[in-house]
């Protein structure tokens, strides 16, 4: 399987969960490491929708890696 498949698996199953249950409850309990998981996937949707310039994606991609190493 893919990543690009992982992830469109992973983010429908995080809107399914979300449709069941009220935002706040679901982040009510959030580790930091869910946190920084939460603030990746913003930086990459950020990235790959292109609404970022190249600088941005190479300092993201940079923190990313730094937090998060092998993700990228």
């Amino acid at each position: 399987m893919n990543q690009m498949t992982e992830q469109f698996e992973q983010e429908a199953a995080v809107e399914t969960a979300a449709q069941q249950t009220p935002v706040f409850e679901e982040v009510a309990g959030m580790t930091a490491e869910q946190a920084v998981n939460v603030l990746v996937q913003a930086a990459q949707l950020a990235q790959s929708s292109g609404n970022l310039t190249v600088r941005d994606s190479v300092m993201l991609a940079k923190a990313i890696n730094t937090v998060m190493p092998g993700s990228l």
